[in-house]
């Protein structure tokens, strides 16, 4: 029986307890009534027997309203009636609309071979320096206050020929959005409605089949991803890496291949960096991943690299990054991940005042699990040393302190506290609690610091 059946039940017990309470109450006063020495007056017999028969006819309603607890029970917990024979009670009803949406998603999965997956994640962040405008600077995505950082729908077909589709609204769709050059989108009120991945996949019946794919993808580059309910990142909040080092997406075609238990391959051409709608750079932009790691999987070594022409009518301006990630999972020490990524990058030609430019950074991650509960702390430089990703000459640095907690007998739903430091070299960072009287403006800081927390539910 389900939680609104017991709760239905208990309704009915209400009654039936307080029936049982009264007779044993009346019976307490015929024993009163009788005194010590058992005598009784002709009067007081005659209220004895009738109390007497009150009792009898309460015990007798206890009883039938039990009898009716037990029937409104069967009527509600019940399993579908036979095929062709239409359902008689409530509960029948219930269990027929429970079976249709249980074979409707079976044919979806399983004839279909189609899925549809969800992410919501919602909370509230507070910025200590309250800086006007709610902005969190340096952020991929999230800002000061209450807000939906993302909502999800992913949708994929299995088999040789498939296809995959996210769909992004919230904070997350604003920043894709904007970053990703693409005009054709749709609002939501002040809201974006992001198509971040729409892609065709076949597999190739060679060796053991070769992945192909093509559309708009996620970038391969990067420890951090754009979360879907199957692949979620350790902190809530992305690094700078992921914010101002790395492209987001590519639209073009890719192919992935697994020679054996250690070592892949994926290799592909787009139209560049976050830039789905042109292709007039004077030629595409090569993509690559190689994936080496032992057997277990307990330590694995990805080498991801991008180059390619970027600025239109610039085909000499070349865009690229390298960008090795190393993952290890101690077998001696249960639970523990540990992760290091580096990245550098550069852009030939005239970037920043006539001249190219590069950028690098260092990330690391602890994660400890304890299964209902998982700490994750990440730490973090970004050298943006002729200020082509920032607009300012600059070394940032970042320390990350997430707990994650998994709610149990609810599957997907997560619960996250984070706080954050962001600092840097120079002031750029705007805090609210010092401003020019004169001007109006903020002043200027060299770090931020924020707490959040976050639910979020993947089904």
């Amino acid at each position: 029986m389900n939680r609104r059946t017991r709760r239905k039940a208990e309704s009915w017990r209400g009654p039936v307890s307080g029936s049982a309470a009264l007779a044993m109450l009346f019976a307490s006063s015929l024993a009163l009534a009788a005194g010590p020495t058992g005598g009784t007056s002709a009067s007081e017999q005659q209220r004895l027997d009738a109390l007497s028969g009150n009792v009898t006819n309460l015990a007798g309603e206890v009883t039938q309203t039990q009898g009716e607890v037990k029937t409104i029970e069967k009527a509600i917990t019940v399993a579908p009636p036979a095929e062709g024979v239409a359902p008689a009670t409530v509960g029948e009803h219930v269990s027929v609309v429970e079976k249709d949406l249980g074979d409707l998603k079976n044919d979806l999965k399983t004839n279909l071979g189609v899925s549809i997956h969800g992410l919501v994640d919602a909370g509230y962040e507070h910025n200590f320096n309250q800086p006007n405008g709610n902005t969190n600077l340096y952020r991929a995505w999230d800002e000061d206050g209450f807000q939906l950082t993302q909502g999800n729908l992913h949708i994929e077909k299995d088999g040789t020929v498939g296809f995959v589709t996210d769909i992004n609204v919230g904070q997350v769709a604003n920043s894709i959005s904007a970053a990703t050059n693409y005009s054709q989108v749709s609002h939501v009120g002040g809201q974006w409605i992001d198509p971040t991945q729409y892609y065709l996949t076949y597999t190739a019946p060679l060796g053991s089949g070769i992945s192909l794919q093509a559309g708009r993808i996620v970038t391969l580059l990067g420890e951090e991803i754009i979360p879907t309910y199957q692949n979620q990142n350790y902190n809530e909040t992305r690094g700078f890496l992921f914010t101002l080092g790395e492209p987001l997406t590519n639209t073009g075609v890719q192919g992935a291949y697994t020679f054996n238990d250690y070592v892949a391959f994926t290799g592909g051409l787009n139209n560049g960096w976050d830039d789905p709608g042109s292709f007039n750079n004077g030629g595409p932009t090569y993509q690559g991943e190689v994936t080496l790691n032992t057997k277990d999987k307990s330590l694995s070594l990805v080498i991801n690299g991008i180059w390619g022409p970027t600025l239109p009518g610039h085909s000499n301006s070349n865009l690229g990054a390298f960008d090795p990630i190393l993952t290890y999972k101690p077998t001696f020490v249960q639970n523990i991940t540990l992760v290091a990524e580096y990245l550098y990058a550069s852009e030939t030609g005239p970037v920043v005042n006539g001249h190219s430019a590069t950028w690098q950074g260092l990330a690391g991650y602890f994660v400890y699990d304890w299964t209902q509960l998982e700490a994750a702390t990440r730490g973090e430089f970004f050298d943006d040393e002729d200020g082509a990703r920032t607009g300012e000459t600059q070394t940032l640095w970042e320390l990350t302190q997430t707990l994650t907690w998994k709610i149990p007998e609810v599957t997907g739903l997560l619960a996250r506290l984070e706080y954050r430091h962001d600092n840097t070299n120079v002031h750029v960072f705007p805090n609210n609690n010092f401003v020019n009287p004169t001007t109006g403006a903020q002043q200027l800081w060299t770090g931020q610091d924020t707490l959040s927390a976050n639910m979020i539910y993947a089904f």
